[in-house]
C-alpha cells in the first residue's frame, strides 16, 4: 500500500533513521595511505590525480585531500606520480612514500605578462566566452566504455523535531506515541551507496538506450528498521484498509487540502518486484545518467558565470600546463549579482575548459524562502570538475558534486476520515497535529572514470543490460570489500558512522 502516513512522520523517518557508533581501523596492507597537501599552507589539494606509472592503476585524493593506492602487484623500484593543476607534477618511489606517504606540491603558475611578447593579458571575460562557443567541438559525443567509480552520500542532522497532538478521534492513535515518534527518530543520519562498474554511451542521438551500466560491486549504507515507526506504520495501513466504499482519508494544513490515493499492493506484478539485495537498474541508470548532465555544462544555472558574464568580474591569475596542454587561470566573483565565485582552468589555443571548482560566493545562497510556516534555503554548493584532453576532445575524468539545504516546517496538520454524501462530506475521524520541524541536508555525488575506452556502436548495441543489479547491503564502511579495487578513499567520518537500530532505547 502506497500512502501517505502518520503526516510527515514516515518522511522523516526515512531520512533519518540512524545512529553514530565508534571508530574502525583502516586494512592497510599493500596499500599506500596518505594525503597530498600544498606544501606553502599545508592545506589539503582534493581530487588530485594519483597513478602508478606504466600502468592503469590510480586513483584521485577525497575532499579532505586523503588518498590510499593499491600496490600489490608493484615493487619498491615502481613510481607514483601526483599531479594537479596549477601545481608541479611530482613522481615519487614507492619505497620512498612507504615510508613518507604524505605528499607536498608546490604551485607552478607562470606570470603570463612576463611570457607574452607584448606584455598585454588577453581579456579574460573575452576567455570565459569562448568556452560556450567552442564547447561543441571540444566535448564530443563518442561510443565508449568508461571503468568508473561513483559515491552517493547523504546526511541529515535534525535540530528540532516535536509533534503536539491538538485534537484527536482516532482511538488507534494518542500523545504516547506522539512522544514515542519524537524520541524514535535519530537526529543525524548518514547514508552512501558506492559503485564500481561500466558505463556504456552511445554517440547516436536517435537511439532509444544512449546509456548501459554493467555493475561490478556495489556496496551501500544498510538502513534498519526503527520498531515504534514500523508499527505506527501497520495502524495506518490497518486504518486505510479498513475504510468503507464511500470513505477516504485526506491531509489538510490551513486552507491546503489533498486526497490520499491508497493503492492496494496487490496491483503490483511479481515482475515489478525487487529482491532485498537489489536495486532496479533502469531507476538507477536514470540516475546517474540524469547527475552527469551536469558535465555537458547546458545548465544555465548551475553555469551562470559561463553564460551571464556581465554578473562576474574575472581575473587571470596566470598560466600552467596540464598534460601538455597550456591553461588560463582565471579567478572569478559575484559583480554584479552574480551567485559563484571559484576559479577555472581554460586551454589557451582551443578555449576548453579543463578544470573548474566554484561554490556559493560569501552570503549567497540559491533557492530561498520562508513563509506560511514552511522554509527552505539552499546554502550550500560546491562543484569540482576536471576534462582530460583526449584524440577526440576532452573527456570526463572527474566529478564532484555537493549540495545543502535548510529546511524548516511549522504548520498544523489534520488528517481526516470522511465520508462522501450530498453537498458536504462528513468527516468522521480526524487527529489534528502541530509539526514543528528544522533539519539541515546534504547530499554529494562523486564519480572517477578511471578508464575511458573506445567502442563501437554495434559493440554498444550488443551490450545486455540486467534487470536489477546486487547491492552488499552493510551497517559500516568495511575496507575489506574493495581489497584490490581502486576507489575514492571515504573521508574520516564516512568511516566511522555506524547505523544500529534504536528500536528498543529510543536514544541518540
Amino acid at each position: 500500500m502506497k500512502v501517505t502516513f502518520m503526516l510527515l512522520v514516515l518522511f522523516v523517518s526515512f531520512i533519518t533513521k540512524a545512529q553514530v557508533k565508534t571508530d574502525i581501523t583502516p586494512e592497510t596492507d599493500n596499500y599506500i595511505h596518505g594525503y597530498v597537501l600544498d606544501n606553502m599552507s599545508k592545506s589539503a589539494l582534493p581530487y588530485a590525480n594519483i597513478y602508478i606509472i606504466n600502468s592503469s592503476v590510480g586513483t584521485i585524493s577525497n575532499e579532505t585531500g586523503y588518498y590510499a593506492i593499491d600496490i600489490t602487484n608493484f615493487d619498491d623500484d615502481d613510481s607514483i606520480r601526483f599531479q594537479y593543476i596549477g601545481y608541479k607534477t611530482i613522481v615519487l618511489g614507492i619505497n620512498e612514500l612507504k615510508s613518507s606517504p604524505t605528499v607536498y606540491l608546490n604551485e607552478d603558475i607562470t606570470n603570463l605578462r612576463e611570457t607574452l611578447i607584448f606584455g598585454d593579458a588577453p581579456d579574460a571575460e573575452y576567455i570565459v566566452k569562448q568556452i560556450i562557443r567552442n564547447k561543441d567541438s571540444n566535448y564530443r559525443n563518442t561510443c565508449s566504455k568508461k571503468t568508473s567509480f561513483i559515491r552517493e552520500r547523504y546526511t541529515n542532522d535534525i535540530d528540532e523535531l516535536k509533534f503536539d497532538i491538538k485534537k484527536n478521534s482516532i482511538e488507534e492513535l494518542n500523545e504516547d506515541m506522539a512522544v514515542i515518534a519524537e524520541n524514535s527518530i535519530p537526529r543525524h543520519s548518514t547514508s552512501y551507496t558506492d559503485f564500481l562498474g561500466y558505463f556504456y554511451m552511445s554517440d547516436k542521438q536517435d537511439d532509444s538506450v544512449k546509456f548501459k551500466t554493467e555493475p561490478i560491486r556495489v556496496v551501500s549504507l544498510k538502513e534498519k528498521n526503527i520498531a515504534a515507526l514500523d508499527d505506527m506504520e501497520k495502524i495506518f495501513n490497518d486504518l486505510f484498509i479498513g475504510s468503507g466504499e464511500k470513505e477516504y482519508w485526506k491531509v489538510r494544513t490551513g486552507i491546503l487540502s489533498q486526497t490520499l490515493d491508497i493503492d492496494d499492493e496487490s496491483d503490483t506484478t511479481a515482475s515489478d518486484s525487487v529482491p532485498d539485495n537489489q536495486r532496479k537498474m533502469s531507476y538507477y541508470n536514470r540516475n546517474i545518467s540524469n547527475k552527469l548532465k551536469y558535465s555537458l555544462m547546458d545548465n544555465k544555472d548551475d553555469w551562470e558565470f559561463l553564460y551571464k558574464t556581465s554578473r562576474y568580474k574575472y581575473t587571470i591569475m596566470g598560466g600552467t600546463s596540464v598534460n601538455g596542454v597550456d591553461v588560463y587561470i582565471i579567478d572569478f566573483a559575484p559583480g554584479n549579482s552574480g551567485l559563484y565565485q571559484g576559479r577555472i582552468y581554460v586551454s589557451t589555443s582551443s578555449f576548453a575548459l579543463v578544470r573548474a571548482d566554484y561554490g556559493y560566493a560569501p552570503n549567497k545562497n540559491g533557492k530561498d524562502f520562508n513563509m506560511f510556516g514552511v522554509g527552505y534555503s539552499e546554502n550550500r554548493f560546491y562543484r569540482s570538475i576536471y576534462f582530460e584532453n583526449t584524440v577526440d576532445g576532452y573527456a570526463l575524468r572527474y566529478l564532484s558534486k555537493r549540495d545543502g539545504a535548510s529546511v524548516s516546517f511549522r504548520r498544523k496538520v489534520s488528517l481526516l476520515k470522511k465520508r462522501k454524501r450530498f453537498l458536504f462530506d462528513k468527516t468522521l475521524k480526524e487527529i489534528k497535529v502541530g509539526l514543528n520541524i528544522s533539519l539541515e541536508s546534504e547530499s554529494s555525488f562523486e564519480i572517477l572514470i578511471m578508464e575511458d575506452k573506445a567502442i563501437t556502436h554495434e559493440q554498444f548495441a550488443n551490450i545486455k543490460q540486467a534487470e536489477n543489479m546486487d547491492v552488499i547491503f552493510v551497517d559500516q564502511f568495511d575496507d575489506s570489500l574493495w581489497k584490490g579495487y581502486s576507489i575514492i578513499e571515504p573521508t574520516e567520518q564516512m568511516r566511522m558512522y555506524k547505523k544500529h537500530d534504536v528500536a528498543n532505547d529510543g536514544e541518540e
